[in-house]
C-alpha cells in the first residue's frame, strides 16, 4: 500500500535520513505539495528593533494588506489568506494576471500593527518581477532598542504634540507639535483614507547607521539650498530624528501645508570638529532627507539654543516635510580608495573572514568588516576620511569564530584616498571545514528524474546548540540537488531544519546533533518525480 505524504513530511524524514543515516524511507510514498511562486515575491521579516529583548518577534502580530493595489496580492502560493509565520515572516506576491511592468507597476502597502508597538507601514514600489527581501523593524515602546526613543499618536485634526521619552542614558528628548487643522500632503497627491498615524523618532547619532536611510553617515547624494551637488562627506551629527506619518489606508504622508515646531535636546558634551564642546550660540548645519529623490538636502543653519532652567542645549525649528532631518556638520571624504584583490588557496567558500584598517599614526582602528576571501575576490574601501591604514585580515569568520588578535595578512600602508589595487596574498594552511548535501531521487528502471515535478527550492536553515538564532545553511533547487557550505564546524552540536517555503513555517526541527561527517546524501525512491 502507497504511503501519502504533504511535502513538509518528506523533509522531516529527509532530515532525519541526514542526521541519522537511517534506512531509505522514501520507497512506496506519494508526495503532495505546491510550490511558493518564485517571481515577484516579497518577503518581509518582522522582529522587535530590540534585539536584546526576550522577546524577539511581537506575540500578538497583526498584518493588513492596504492601499490601491490591495487586491493584487496574494501570498507565496498564490492564496488570498495572508498572515505571518509565527517567527514573524510574511511571504507575499502578486497576482500572475497583474504582474507588475514599468507602465503597471504595483505600490504594495503593508500595515503591521501589535500591542504595546509604534505601528509600521511598509512601501515597497515593484515595476518588474524581482524577488525583494525585507527587515521590518517594530519598536517596542517601552523597551525600545539602544540609541531610539521613539512616541506615536493618531492626528484627527485636533492639535496634538509627541514627545518621546528620554533619549537612553542621555536625559534628552525631542518634541513635534502639530497644530490645529494642520492640512496634510501625501505621496501621491490623493485624499486620505483611514486614521492618521503620526510618529517621532530620536536617534542617537552613535546609532545612525542602524536607522538612517541607506544606512549609512557616509552621504554621496546631497545637495546644498540652491540644489547644487556637493561632494562626498561624512556626517558629524549632534542629533538626528524623523517624522513620520501615514494612514491606516496605506498612504504616506509627505508632509503638510503648513509648519510644524520640531524642539531637540542635544545629548550633553558634544563637540565640534573645531574640538571645542558645544555650546550656546553654536551655529550648525540642518539637513533633511528627499524622499522622492533620495538625497540629503542643506537646509538653513541653526542656532543652538540654552534652557535656563535645565541648562540644557537644544534647537528649535519649523518644518513643513515629514522626513529624517540631521544637525551636523561634514567632513570629506575619499571619494575612490584603494581596492585589494586576494590571492588564495580558497574556492567556493561562503564564509566571510574578519579583518581591520588600522590608522598608521595611531595604530587604532579605522573601520572593522568582514572580506570575501575566495581566489580572486575583490574589495574597495572608499567613502572613507583620508588616513594613511593598514590593512589586516584574520582567521576569525562571521561564522563560528576565531582568533581575531593575530593576523594571518598585514598590507604596506597604504592612502585611503589612493585609487590603486593591491594584490593581497593570503594563504591557508588548513581550508575550513566543508559539508556537502546532495539529493538524489532513485527512479524506476526505464524512467529518468522529471525536474519540473521537484521542489523549485528546499531551504535548510541550522542553530548552534545552546543559542536561539537560526540561520541559512544551504538551499537545494530543482536543477543544483548537490551544495556545500563552510558554514559549521565537525564535533560542534546543532539543530537543523527545512521546509520548501519559510513563509509558512518549518515541518521539522532536529534537535541536539552531533556533527560528525562532511557528506550526506538524502535518497528519495519514489515514481512521482520521475518520467
Amino acid at each position: 500500500m502507497k504511503r501519502i505524504y504533504s511535502f513538509p513530511s518528506l523533509i522531516c524524514l529527509a532530515l532525519l535520513t541526514l542526521i541519522y543515516a537511517c534506512a531509505n524511507p522514501f520507497k512506496d510514498i506519494d508526495f503532495q505539495f505546491k510550490d511558493p511562486r518564485t517571481e515577484a515575491t516579497v518577503l518581509l521579516q518582522y522582529a522587535n528593533a530590540n534585539a536584546s529583548s526576550a522577546e524577539k518577534i511581537p506575540s500578538n502580530l497583526k498584518i493588513a494588506i492596504v492601499g490601491d493595489d490591495a487586491e493584487r496580492i496574494r501570498n507565496l502560493t498564490g492564496g488570498k489568506v495572508i498572515r505571518p509565520s509565527s517567527e514573524g515572516l510574511l511571504g507575499l506576491s502578486i497576482d500572475p494576471n497583474h504582474l507588475p511592468t514599468t507602465q503597471d507597476p504595483v505600490k504594495l502597502s503593508v500595515l503591521a500593527e501589535a500591542e504595546g508597538y509604534l505601528s509600521k507601514l511598509t512601501r515597497i514600489n515593484m515595476s518588474d518581477n524581482t524577488n525583494i527581501r525585507q527587515t521590518v523593524q517594530l519598536i517596542d515602546i517601552n523597551q525600545p532598542p539602544f540609541g531610539v526613543s521613539a512616541t506615536q499618536q493618531t492626528y484627527t485634526g485636533r492639535s496634538i504634540t509627541l514627545q518621546t521619552p528620554d533619549l537612553t542614558g542621555t536625559g534628552t528628548k525631542a518634541r513635534w507639535a502639530l497644530p490645529d487643522n494642520l492640512e496634510l500632503k501625501t505621496l501621491a497627491g490623493n485624499d486620505l483614507t483611514g486614521e492618521v498615524n503620526a510618529a517621532l523618532y530620536y536617534i542617537n547619532p552613535t546609532q545612525a547607521n542602524t536607522y538612517l536611510p541607506g544606512h549609512t553617515q557616509t552621504i554621496y547624494n546631497a545637495v546644498d539650498e540652491s540644489d547644487r551637488k556637493l561632494s562626498a562627506f561624512l556626517f558629524q551629527s549632534l542629533a538626528y530624528f524623523q517624522l513620520d506619518a501615514f494612514t491606516t489606508g496605506g498612504q504616506v504622508i509627505q508632509g503638510s501645508t503648513g509648519n510644524a515646531e520640531v524642539t531637540v535636546e542635544l545629548i550633553g558634551n558634544q563637540r565640534l570638529l573645531n574640538g571645542q564642546l558645544v555650546k550656546e550660540g553654536d551655529v550648525v548645519p540642518f539637513w533633511r532627507y528627499d524622499l522622492n529623490r533620495n538625497i540629503w538636502v542643506r537646509q538653513n543653519t541653526l542656532r543652538i539654543q540654552k534652557d535656563a532652567s535645565t541648562n540644557k542645549l537644544f534647537i528649535k525649528t519649523q518644518v513643513s516635510n515629514f522626513s529624517y532631518y540631521a544637525l551636523a556638520e561634514t567632513q570629506p571624504v575619499c571619494e575612490v580608495g584603494p581596492t585589494f584583490q586576494f590571492q588564495t588557496n580558497l574556492k567556493n567558500v561562503d564564509i566571510l573572514y574578519y579583518a581591520k584598517l588600522i590608522d598608521v599614526a595611531t595604530n587604532q582602528p579605522v573601520l572593522e568588516t568582514y572580506l570575501d576571501l575566495n581566489n580572486g575576490s575583490k574589495r574597495s574601501f572608499s567613502g572613507l576620511v583620508q588616513k594613511t591604514v593598514r590593512l589586516q585580515v584574520f582567521r576569525a569568520n562571521n561564522y563560528y569564530g576565531g582568533d581575531m588578535t593575530t593576523p594571518i595578512y598585514t598590507s604596506a600602508p597604504v592612502d585611503l584616498c589612493d585609487g590603486r589595487t593591491i594584490v593581497a596574498p593570503i594563504s591557508f594552511e588548513t581550508p575550513p571545514t566543508t559539508l556537502s548535501v546532495e539529493l538524489v531521487v532513485k527512479c524506476p528502471a526505464g524512467k529518468q528524474v522529471d525536474e519540473s515535478k521537484l521542489p523549485a527550492n528546499l531551504y535548510v536553515q541550522y542553530q548552534v546548540v545552546g543559542t536561539d538564532t537560526w540561520r541559512d545553511l544551504i538551499t537545494l533547487t530543482r536543477t543544483v540537488r548537490q551544495v556545500a557550505s563552510n558554514k559549521l564546524e565537525i564535533g560542534k552540536r546543532y539543530r537543523f531544519r527545512a521546509t520548501p517555503n519559510p513563509a509558512i513555517g518549518w515541518p521539522l526541527t532536529q534537535r541536539d546533533t552531533l556533527l560528525k561527517v562532511t557528506f550526506y546524501r538524502l535518497n528519495i525512491e519514489s515514481d512521482n518525480f520521475c518520467k
